[in-house]
């Protein structure tokens, strides 16, 4: 797994991209992602599980989460076009931060929009209109990129809102989501949850019920899960020591991180890699 810093120059991207790989190496990122797949059968991988994905489908990545796009049959490379922005981008839109839920909110809603819905057929039509637009660069080309990934967001929250009752209309504050950001890029540092809440400027109940509102978890659940979603992937895929490991994932003496991965995961780290047939230096 490899960290990649993106240095957009802009808060929003649309690029069409193609894959032939069935095996690589996952890479996460602090920039949000929206994948439309466009030509056959996909894996999404993630760091612990693997959706199978079809033409038509869109797929969210969440902040931070482990991923890549493999194709499912190795004599069919997969097409798709990629969206690439950054949580800035919604103090553009009236609502814009409500309408980022869906790609945070990962206890409530999966992060795959099948291709039967309309807001999916919807998003294919806009994603291909955007791609049209940023290659073309006519007169107002920007605006237009712009009015199309608005329409984008609104379909996948309101798709959201439909099938898993997520209420979009329901305000968050800013300075919550500027507090998840935080989390999801500083989730391997001694984050002092007191100090989140101060900055804020608000209670400490309002600060956790909105919190837990928007990610199904409270903020010491939310970081555990982060870390602990980094060390399974670690874990399956390098034959690097537990102690190593749970060093960089956050955890300090190996009996606490032994402690957490048990609570998640029903047993050990080693245990987990002894459980997918991996015989690897612990």
């Amino acid at each position: 797994m490899f960290y990649e810093k993106y240095m957009m120059g802009k808060e929003l991207i649309f690029e069409r991209k193609t894959g032939s790989c069935q095996k690589h190496e996952l890479h996460f990122h602090d920039v949000l992602e929206l994948h439309i797949l466009k030509r056959n059968d996909a894996l999404f991988q993630l760091a612990d599980r693997t959706y199978e994905g079809k033409p038509g489908d869109v797929f969210l990545f969440r902040p931070f989460e482990p991923h890549w796009n493999l194709m499912k049959d190795k004599n069919k490379p997969i097409e798709w076009v990629s969206v690439l922005f950054t949580p800035s981008v919604a103090r553009l839109i009236p609502g814009g931060y409500r309408l980022l839920a869906p790609f945070y909110a990962a206890e409530a809603f999966p992060p795959i929009i099948p291709a039967a819905s309309p807001q999916a057929r919807a998003i294919q039509e806009l994603a291909s209109l955007a791609v049209t637009e940023e290659q073309e660069k006519r007169i107002g080309w920007e605006a237009k990129l712009f009015l199309y990934f608005t329409d984008i967001l609104v379909h996948i929250s309101r798709y959201a809102a439909e099938h898993y009752r997520m209420d979009a209309n329901e305000p968050l504050e800013e300075g919550i989501w500027q507090a998840i950001e935080y989390a999801l890029v500083h989730y391997a540092e001694d984050i002092d949850v007191d100090r989140l809440i101060e900055a804020t400027g608000r209670k400490r109940t309002y600060f956790y019920k909105s919190f837990r509102r928007l990610t199904g978890l409270s903020p010491n659940q939310f970081i555990h899960k982060l870390r602990i979603q980094a060390a399974v992937y670690l874990l399956l895929n390098s034959d690097r020591p537990v102690t190593d490991i749970a060093y960089e994932c956050g955890y300090g003496p190996v009996e606490f991180f032994d402690k957490r991965f048990r609570l998640s995961q029903g047993m050990s780290p080693r245990e987990l890699r002894k459980s997918m047939g991996s015989v690897r230096r612990g």
